[in-house]
């Protein structure tokens, strides 16, 4: 099998600067299940250096062609002017183009599938009418900016109103400009599937489970004694903040410092942290791990408050994967192959949030048991050779 890949961003093993883990690890599975020769085009958003590129290079086996942005768009970017997206009807990458002589060599290449990842380039499959072409969203952001416009908190400012709704509509326009009844739009999100299909009737779309990066079958899921371990994983921003205040807010008043210790993984989460400290709990912040898979495997139940979101969470599936009961709101666990009180945790609130934590403490041995399946359930479910085989020979 022959695939040709047009990415914003050079494939990474690691998100850097970008979502460019996916793409990496598709290819190394095609490359391990179906043989595949992959050809790489690629805007470098991520702002690779040579050497980086070539380290890509050599450990996929591939052969990167970088691309590059429209001046205009560089001189943006140079000049803090971003605020200039206002006037653009569809958003900024969109308008990326292929050069004459790429498009040439793609179609003398005759891949057997043209790959597009990132739904900003959906539009150059129009470039390529005789091929096959997948388009790895892979997430549908108009439905990301949809969520955002209903949250209560998130919607306080006129000026979030405006914002969101402004990027609403760039987005779902784009969607319905670029779409093709003869394309595979791919997402690693059901809901997202479904809303990008409910715009585009004709739309040939397929959801499948976001693949495993890294993942430890081997460990013994035993929580610690006599404390069991939390952590809380990514940075405390926008996106996690409210839920992550109720969630604490309801915890650092209870007595549960007797049985829970607790590390804060990732920036922003100082006070937080000092305020567990000074309330009487062992807790500990590290801004950054340098190997994250490590560190992860040190604790027993990952807490991830995610408020809005789309997609696949790429750090809970990281979790579960690793033998950690997952205690998560909906949008956390959305998309991966868990269900409530069976494999996770599900929990809307703060109040919810201690609720799990008393019963767990009482019941560790079958809290532990609950990790051990989740992480058996994902294993099997988002194994990345199978996704491979289905995403580029299009089994369901």
């Amino acid at each position: 099998m022959h695939l040709t890949l047009i990415s914003l961003s050079i494939p990474t093993s690691n998100n850097v600067r970008a979502a460019s883990a996916l793409p990496y690890h598709l290819i190394y599975a095609a490359k391990l299940s179906l043989g595949a020769k992959v050809d790489v085009y690629s805007y470098n958003i991520n702002n690779l250096d040579i050497v980086t590129i070539k380290k890509v290079e050599s450990k996929l086996d591939v052969k990167i062609h970088l691309l590059k942005l429209p001046k205009w768009i560089k001189w943006m970017m140079r000049l803090h002017l971003m605020f200039l997206r206002v006037f653009l009807k569809y958003p900024l990458y969109s308008y990326c183009k292929l050069p004459l002589h790429c498009i040439k060599k793609i179609k003398k290449d005759s891949p057997d599938k043209i790959w597009i990842y990132g739904e900003e380039l959906a539009g150059l499959s129009r470039l390529f009418p005789k091929s096959k072409c997948i388009v790895t969203m892979p997430d549908c952001e108009s439905l990301y900016y949809y969520r955002m416009l209903r949250q209560p908190w998130a919607t306080i400012m006129l000026s979030q109103i405006l914002r969101y709704s402004f990027a609403y509509w760039q987005y779902k326009s784009m969607e319905r400009c670029f779409c093709k009844n003869d394309v595979i739009y791919h997402f690693v999100g059901k809901a997202d599937a479904d809303f990008f299909k409910a715009m585009n009737k004709q739309a040939k779309t397929l959801f499948l489970r976001h693949p495993l990066y890294a993942f430890n079958k081997d460990k013994v899921v035993r929580f610690h004694q006599p404390l069991i371990k939390l952590l809380f994983t990514g940075r405390y921003d926008f996106y996690c903040q409210h839920a992550s205040d109720d969630f604490l807010s309801s915890l650092i008043d209870t007595d549960l410092s007797s049985s829970y210790e607790l590390t804060f993984l990732g920036k922003g989460w100082e006070k937080w942290n000092n305020r567990f400290v000074n309330a009487g709990y062992i807790s500990h912040h590290i801004p950054f791990a340098s190997d994250y898979i490590a560190e992860l495997q040190k604790h027993d139940i990952q807490i991830n408050a995610i408020d809005v979101g789309t997609g696949t969470k790429g750090k809970v599936l990281d979790g579960i994967a690793n033998g950690l009961l997952i205690i998560g709101t909906p949008f956390a666990i959305e998309n991966i192959s868990i269900q409530d009180d069976l494999s996770c945790i599900m929990v809307e609130n703060g109040e919810e949030f201690v609720s799990s934590l008393i019963v767990i403490r009482d019941n560790r041995s079958f809290y532990e048991s609950v990790a051990m399946k989740g992480r058996d359930d994902v294993i099997n479910k988002h194994d990345t050779k199978v996704i491979a085989k289905q995403l580029f020979l299009n089994i369901n």
